[in-house]
């Protein structure tokens, strides 16, 4: 009888020594985490190749098969899913993980909405024909000169020629040329004879037989004869309209 008790009161000992221990027969609480991953569209359709990226308590990355997808042997915690698929909306989902049954993930991807359509513009309008009626312009320059000699007169303006982007004039002076502009044409001037002075721009620019000059549309400027007159210069604009 003193032998029973003594063993009776040691297995009681062992099994309060063992409060964790488990019952025979009872299920496990905690395991291995798996998340089942199933994507589709808007119309319930699998999406395959999508790019699943798993990042949290470990980081994990693969693709679906026909829209499915497993992620096994996970430890418990919270998760980050991405989801990513050229055309799609990229897509993020936060999943706890826990327990041993598997963890149905199921996602759809809206499909991204197609670039603007950019409205095609009309061509642009062909440029204008030239002028039927323009003429080549053939001069032998020392008889113009002579033909339209300024004489003693203040100035004295000839047309020589002109066409679609230019024209061209004989200009011969005795007094100074008032300052002007011109807008929407650059100007090339030759100088054939005579003396004298071009200001623009702040600068004073000496004129003499073949000294070539250019003045950029826009650009105010003035010439004045020299003690050798007239001034005789060839003109060309460029880009002013033929008149």
């Amino acid at each position: 009888m003193r032998m029973t008790s003594l063993l009776s009161v040691a297995l009681l000992t062992l099994g309060a020594a063992m409060p964790g221990a488990q019952r025979r027969g009872a299920a496990p609480t905690t395991g291995p985490v798996t998340f089942a991953i199933n994507v589709t569209d808007a119309t319930g359709a699998p999406i395959g190749d999508v790019r699943v990226t798993l990042t949290g308590v470990v980081t994990r990355s693969t693709r679906t098969e026909r829209g499915r997808t497993v992620f096994e042997n996970l430890p418990s915690g919270q998760y980050t899913f991405k989801f990513e698929k050229a055309g799609f909306v990229t897509l993020e989902r936060e999943v706890t993980g826990k327990g041993a049954k598997p963890i149905e993930v199921a996602v759809t991807l809206e499909r991204e909405a197609p670039p603007p359509v950019k409205p095609i513009e009309p061509p642009p309008p062909p440029p204008p024909a030239p002028p039927t009626d323009m003429k080549i312009a053939v001069l032998d320059m020392p008889a113009f000169i002579e033909k339209n000699y300024i004489g003693r007169a203040a100035g004295k303006t000839t047309p020589m020629g002109c066409a679609a982007g230019g024209s061209s004039t004989l200009i011969q002076m005795n007094e100074p040329l008032a300052q002007h502009t011109h807008d929407d044409a650059d100007e090339f001037i030759y100088v054939i004879a005579g003396q004298g002075v071009a200001k623009l721009s702040g600068r004073e620019e000496p004129l003499g037989p073949a000294v070539f000059l250019m003045v950029p549309r826009g650009m105010p400027h003035t010439v004045t004869a020299g003690p050798k007159r007239p001034l005789v210069m060839m003109s060309v604009l460029a880009g002013d309209k033929c008149r």
